[in-house]
């Protein structure tokens, strides 16, 4: 591992600094420009709901504690119901499981303002949020699968990815944006209603673009010992350990979303909140871009390496900073590192999961993301109303220092058939 190392850091750097690519390419296959905007659009609601939970949440009761309780449902019942959203998908096609999750969407979201506005109790906005996050299609993983159908596998996937990721996070500066203003300013509840406008359409141009093919012809080796025709995604071992790495890094973006808005408000900023969250989104937007620019060198499970412990690592300065000013700065250098370690993750699945199952497998990333996140936000949130903002920062440097722990544990299950040794014919 340490001849790999010195080697990423010293000889193939400078190689990979000639080979630049241009991301333009993607967009010259018919429909694809199409889609990519139909599936941005249905993003930027998963970087507002949650948020304006909190915010909702917080204003009617003044808990951290409860928003937490409330953005933490919503984000869990999203990491349970994705994957199956998404292997119904797989097996059905899009159109209907897409008309039936956006009119369960506008459901909860009306069941959720009901309860919020009503002298029930506070916890029966849980069923609101139940409904919205149970709900949630994982509009990027439906880009994602569609890829490898256009592109199949190779240098041009990676740069999809890459330019995927700078989509999310494109939506993670967007919507953090909207959502803090239209809650503060506007009404408590405009940030979700937004958000559920934003699904809609994005829903609506997809089914437009027409469904996505089902029959993917990629091969699919035996990895690590697993047939992956037969086995289940969730049973293949280098999966589990990316899918509990990717717990810890969405514990972090959980811990994240309700330091932020605490941090801001504890220094007597409170709208400084929506920058601050939208800079930590440009920083991994400005990373999706850089990694997309150049082909890095070194395995995948090298990059996988290096990428979950800059993240890491890159959460110390969060600690460290005494103003808005400063903590967007820190979050902005931790952000640089988590598009492209999502970006290896969503090319190491792709290289281990079978290809008939690739919305599902991509599904489930996104669900340990969020099921993480939803932990995040109840740990966070407790500790930051029992023992003040400092217990949040340190809850969010603890998922990112476990983050690439588990990178290193996992060092020798994160072989593909890609690193393994080529026999001669």
């Amino acid at each position: 591992m340490n001849r790999q190392c010195c080697r990423f850091l010293s000889l193939n750097v400078v190689r990979s600094m000639s080979e630049t690519v241009s991301l333009k390419s993607l967009f010259d296959g018919p429909g694809r420009a199409s889609f990519l905007t139909a599936t941005a659009i249905g993003r930027i609601p998963s970087a507002m709901r949650t948020l304006s939970c909190i915010l909702l949440v917080q204003q009617l009761t003044g808990s951290y504690g409860l928003a937490g309780v409330i953005g933490a449902t919503l984000t869990l019942m999203a990491a349970l119901f994705s994957p199956v959203l998404a292997r119904l998908i797989d097996t059905r096609g899009e159109r209907g499981v897409l008309i039936w999750s956006a009119l369960a969407s506008i459901i909860g979201v009306i069941l959720l303002i009901a309860a919020a506005y009503s002298d029930l109790p506070s916890y029966s906005m849980l069923l609101g949020a139940a409904v919205i996050g149970g709900s949630a299609v994982q509009f990027g993983s439906l880009s994602r699968a569609r890829w490898v159908q256009e592109l199949g596998r190779g240098r041009a996937l990676e740069r999809a990815y890459s330019l995927e990721s700078m989509i999310d996070e494109g939506g993670f500066v967007v919507g953090p944006m909207l959502v803090v203003p239209l809650c503060l300013q506007v009404h408590p509840t405009a940030g979700i209603l937004v958000a559920t406008v934003f699904t809609i359409v994005g829903t609506a141009l997809l089914l437009r673009s027409g469904d996505s093919k089902q029959n993917v012809a990629i091969s699919t080796p035996i990895v690590n010992g697993e047939n992956r025709h037969g086995d289940s995604i969730i049973r293949i071992r280098s999966i589990q350990l990316i899918i509990v790495a990717l717990l810890a890094m969405g514990y972090l973006f959980g811990s994240a979303d309700i330091v932020i808005v605490a941090f801001a408000e504890d220094y007597g900023q409170p709208n400084a909140a929506s920058y601050i969250a939208a800079v930590f989104a440009l920083g991994s937007l400005t990373g999706a871009a850089l990694y997309g620019m150049r082909l890095w060198p070194g395995s995948t499970r090298l990059k996988i390496l290096v990428t979950y412990w800059w993240i890491g690592l890159g959460t110390i300065p969060i600690l460290l900073a005494p103003t808005p000013v400063m903590m967007a700065v820190a979050v902005f250098v931790c952000g640089l590192a988590i598009s492209p370690g999502l970006i290896v993750s969503n090319l190491f699945v792709e290289q281990v999961a079978p290809a008939h199952k690739l919305t599902e497998a991509f599904a489930w990333l996104g669900s340990a993301l969020a099921t993480g996140a939803a932990i995040g936000s109840i740990v966070a949130g407790y500790l930051i109303d029992e023992l003040g903002v400092r217990s949040g920062q340190w809850s969010a440097v603890a998922g990112g220092l476990l983050c690439g722990t588990l990178a290193a544990v996992g060092w020798n299950a994160f072989r593909t058939h890609e690193d393994m040794p080529q026999h001669p014919d």
